[in-house]
């Protein structure tokens, strides 16, 4: 194998006008060579680097997708069980966590979720830190997992726990400084085969591209959005670009927390910081010690996920519903269940 990267790296790295797209089944027998470790390391680097030059094609994406998704440990849950996929890979180095509390939101409102992504990109702050920081494991095997998720309706996965050979290429990207083709596959790769996903990405290519693979996959419900730092969250300060896929049928979107009556925040109002100060701020959001931007912002974004997963038909309903789970108590009952 490693004697056949040359060529596919000079394949695609060639140059502007040299450099071809890989047929679907080229573009798997690569995938399936990086994924086994049948490739040295400069020889995946060198492919990456390159086809991050070129841009992938849909073709491509989709192999590279379907390949990663045959490396899984797969989660061992009831059929009935299709929680609502969350990807939390990008990590944020300004902005607060809302996808936390919003997932807790719709675990207590009775909609599974399930978060997985990646917790060492230096200078952000991973989703797994922060339930870290609120006493809630974010470090479960597949299989620890699944059996969480069908007690509780939320878990985090750790892409290092169900797919150690995708966490290479997280790992990988760190080293080489630019996003790879495998960031983007991370955000696809639905460890419980769940077909329904609320997924952000930070390029606007990548909005059809991942609708595309999505659907190709067999997924039921796809929203994408150019999320805040590549979330999943809707933006809170102003409105945010997205599409969906509901049936086969493909549908642009603008999201605005003003449709709902939220007021626009200022990115001043909604920052981070470390994880034991955001572990605070969703502690008082859930108690009800707190009535601003972060509190919105977190009702904003579990109206959407609501959406996404199909439990409510319009954006509104789902804000009224958000806003019930946590003034009835349930979302506060939910995190002290998932601390305990």
């Amino acid at each position: 194998m490693l004697e056949e990267m040359p060529y596919f790296i000079h394949k695609v790295g060639a140059g502007e006008k040299a450099s071809q797209d890989l047929t679907p089944e080229e573009a798997e027998r690569v995938a399936r060579m990086l994924l086994s470790g049948g490739a040295t390391p400069a020889q995946a680097g060198g492919f990456l680097v390159g086809m991050r030059v070129k841009g992938e094609t849909p073709e491509e994406m989709l192999a590279f997708t379907r390949a990663a998704r045959e490396t899984h440990l797969l989660l061992p849950l009831d059929a009935k069980i299709r929680p609502l996929d969350l990807p939390v890979y990008a990590g944020k180095k300004n902005t607060f966590h809302a996808i936390v509390p919003a997932g807790m939101i719709l675990a207590a409102a009775g909609v599974s979720v399930l978060l997985h992504g990646f917790n060492e990109a230096p200078g952000r702050i991973g989703c797994g830190e922060v339930l870290k920081a609120l006493g809630i494991c974010a470090d479960f095997s597949a299989s620890e997992g699944a059996a969480v998720l069908e007690k509780e309706g939320f878990v985090y996965l750790d892409v290092s726990r169900f797919n150690p050979s995708l966490h290479r290429f997280q790992l990988l990207r760190v080293e080489l400084g630019v996003r790879t083709v495998f960031n983007a596959v991370s955000r696809m790769v639905d460890p419980a085969s769940s077909a329904v996903h609320l997924v952000g990405v930070s390029h606007p290519p990548y909005l059809e591209l991942t609708l595309k693979t999505l659907k190709a996959l067999g997924s039921r419900r796809a929203v994408v959005l150019r999320g805040v730092e590549g979330g999943p969250e809707p933006s809170m300060t102003g409105e945010t670009k997205g599409m969906e896929v509901v049936d086969g049928e493909f549908r642009p979107l603008t999201l605005s927390p003003a449709s709902i009556g939220l007021p626009i925040a200022k990115r001043e109002e909604i920052v981070g910081g470390p994880p034991d100060t955001q572990a605070e701020t969703i502690r008082k959001i859930f108690s009800n010690g707190t009535h601003g931007p972060y509190r919105e912002w977190t009702l904003w974004t579990a109206a959407v996920a609501f959406y996404a997963a199909g439990t409510t038909p319009d954006l509104a309903k789902g804000l009224a519903l958000a806003a019930e789970t946590i003034e009835n108590g349930a979302a506060f009952r939910k995190l002290s269940s998932l601390s305990a």
